[in-house]
C-alpha cells in the first residue's frame, strides 16, 4: 500500500551559502513525486538523497513531501515546516515509516550563553544560535505529532549518519 503524500513544488532557495540543487535519480521506483524535482538545500541533504536511492533497505522515499504548521516561538505565528525527507524502510517484519530532517548536531543543542568579555557581536551570535535552536524544537516536535498520529517516525539525521 502506497502513502498519499502532498508533494510540494518547490525551487531551491537563491540566498543559501548552502550547496543546493535538484537530485538526479537513479532508481526512480524507489521515488514517491516529481522525479525531476527532488531538491536538496545542502551537500548533507544531497548524502541522504544518494543513500535513500541507492540503499536496498529504502523501498520508497520522497525530498520535502509535506509541510507541518508549527508555532513559531519567536513571534507567535503559526507557520509551515518542510521536512526534508519520507522514508519507507524495509524491516523483518515488513516496513517502518519515517519523517527525516537533516541537520548539524550542533542545531540540536541549546546554545550557551557566552562567557568572558561579552560583546555585542557574541550576543548577536548568541541571540541568532538560540532563535534557531528554539524555532527547531518548535518544528521537531510539530513533526513528531504529526508522524506519531499516522504511525510513523520523526528522526532527526545528523553528520554523525551521515558520514
Amino acid at each position: 500500500m502506497r502513502t498519499k503524500l502532498n508533494i510540494k513544488n518547490l525551487t531551491p532557495r537563491k540566498d543559501s551559502t548552502y550547496r543546493q540543487g535538484y537530485y538526479k535519480l537513479v532508481n526512480p521506483g524507489k521515488y514517491v513525486g516529481d522525479p525531476n524535482k527532488i531538491i536538496f538545500r545542502s551537500s548533507w541533504e544531497k548524502r541522504f538523497a544518494t543513500y535513500c536511492d541507492h540503499h536496498d533497505r529504502i523501498l520508497v522515499w520522497s525530498s520535502e513531501p509535506m509541510q507541518i504548521p508549527y508555532l513559531n516561538p519567536i513571534d507567535g505565528v503559526v507557520k509551515p515546516y518542510n521536512v526534508d525527507f519520507y522514508v519507507r524502510v524495509k524491516t523483518e517484519s515488513g516496513y517502518s515509516e519515517f519523517l527525516v530532517e537533516v541537520k548539524p548536531v550542533r542545531h540540536l543543542q541549546k546554545p550557551q550563553h557566552p562567557t568572558g568579555r561579552i560583546t555585542e557581536k557574541k550576543m548577536l551570535s548568541y541571540t541568532n544560535a538560540m532563535k534557531t535552536y528554539l524555532i527547531n524544537i518548535a518544528k521537531f516536535n510539530a513533526a513528531k505529532e504529526y508522524a506519531k498520529t499516522r504511525g510513523w517516525e520523526f528522526v532527526v539525521v545528523t553528520e554523525n549518519f551521515i558520514f
